[in-house]
């Protein structure tokens, strides 16, 4: 098998992979992701893109194409137990943003991407890394795989996930101690994407929901023709031995052991179970947050997405994030990539990490933040009535203009050739 060469070689063929590769697809950059499965398989059931997400996809000239399989957010109801507590309009998030927020199965967003980057061409499948050695003496970073061969980029961006196999290697060049450092957070997620469910109306349509039961919490997203896209969250044993992300067990009978018997307004008969039974694809996952964050770069060297910044998903910013990674780096490759040597390399990796590292640790904070307050489980034992207070009374314009902090910053790559819809949605 001959050495694969190329000038940014990608470790991990998920979004924050794709997403880089894509751009550098674009604007004439050579590139090629190592994927270590057979088969490309997402991991989930759904995907929020958000404002700060969407201008690059957009950019990307991905935008019509997300609105057409896609679905736009209008409105989020909370209730507790069964009792209807307010409703959020989400309309105003399009016209304060640019750009709505939008619900899609994974699955397909995924395609979506692996085809822009260029398909078997760019991802190429059953590359598992092993080693990585970046000698600034040397033109190239060479990758060792375990078949024996080798690949070798100017640049090597590990986007390889949670338990990233780059950052481990990046741990033991530097003997950096916040280089492992996710820890479990005692919380199961256990999610699933439904058929289109018959008897909702056309009123249904765009409207998702909060469920804070006693016990969990359930939030069900829109997708197009009233399929749901829903995650359930419940607290386990935080302190239980756990080596796993992704179950490989779930079934749908796995989701409605714990969530089948809780009301759901969607429910034809009010029972959530009647939901879970329409399931397409159910997932379930323990999850994992940072605890200290690491370099986002040694050497010629970046991490991108969850391997360098794992968060909760619960204000389903993961994806979004591993995309503004994306458009920061390919900015920087587009400007520095071919104005020097290794070294040079080594210090625009390193302006990335200065750009994104304060950002990620910010919206880390947030999501494990909101995570607290959406569960009820803040200090002193007021969660419940801090929530309470929040979700009841807060009008829907504070929460949005709240979100402009997050939402506001929507960065992109000049030269990136645009779609006709850009600033026409």
């Amino acid at each position: 098998m001959d050495t694969i060469e190329t000038d940014i070689l990608i470790i991990g063929g998920g979004i924050g992979g794709l997403t880089l590769a894509t751009i550098c697809r674009k604007l004439g950059i050579k590139c090629k992701i190592l994927e270590r499965t057979k088969t490309l398989q997402p991991v989930g059931a759904g995907i929020s893109l958000a404002p700060n997400a969407l201008k690059l996809l957009d950019h990307l000239g991905l935008y019509d194409e997300i609105l057409k399989h896609g679905q736009k957010v209008r409105e989020l109801r909370v209730l507790r137990n069964t009792t209807y507590w307010r409703s959020f309009d989400w309309t105003t998030c399009e016209a304060m943003y640019g750009y709505p927020l939008i619900s899609m199965e994974r699955h397909h967003f995924h395609r979506m991407l692996y085809s822009a980057a260029g398909a078997e061409e760019t991802v190429l499948l059953n590359r598992k890394a092993e080693a990585i050695v970046d000698d600034l003496a040397q033109p190239m970073v060479r990758v060792l795989l375990s078949d024996g061969t080798e690949a070798r980029g100017r640049v090597v961006v590990g986007a390889d996930g949670i338990r990233s196999m780059t950052r481990r290697v990046l741990a033991g060049w530097g003997k950096d101690e916040t280089m492992n450092t996710i820890r479990f957070t005692g919380r199961v997620h256990m999610s699933g994407i439904t058929s289109p469910l018959p008897h909702l109306g056309s009123e249904d349509i765009g409207v998702g929901h909060w469920m804070l039961y006693d016990d969990c919490i359930l939030t069900t997203w829109p997708c197009p023709d009233n399929q749901q896209w829903f995650i359930g969250a419940q607290t386990v044993d935080s302190t239980r031995h756990t080596g796993r992300s992704v179950w490989s067990d779930t079934t749908p009978e796995t989701v409605s052991k714990i969530y089948g018997a809780k009301f759901h307004p969607f429910a034809e008969k009010g029972s959530f179970r009647e939901i879970v039974d329409r399931s397409e694809r159910v997932v379930a996952s323990d999850v994992f947050e940072e605890v200290a964050f690491p370099s986002m770069s040694k050497g010629r060297v970046a991490l991108l997405g969850d391997a360098a910044h794992s968060m909760t998903s619960f204000f389903g910013q993961g994806g979004c994030q591993a995309m503004e990674d994306a458009a920061v780096l390919g900015s920087l490759l587009r400007e520095r990539l071919n104005a020097g040597g290794p070294e040079d390399l080594v210090a625009m990796l390193e302006e990335y990490s200065r750009k994104r590292e304060p950002r990620v640790k910010d919206l880390a904070k947030f999501s494990s933040n909101f995570a607290l307050l959406h569960t009820g489980n803040l200090s002193y034992g007021l969660g419940r009535l801090v929530r309470r207070l929040v979700y009841r009374f807060f009008p829907s314009w504070v929460l949005m203009w709240y979100l402009g902090w997050l939402y506001s910053f929507q960065p992109t790559v000049e030269g990136l050739q645009t779609t006709q819809t850009l600033g026409k949605h």
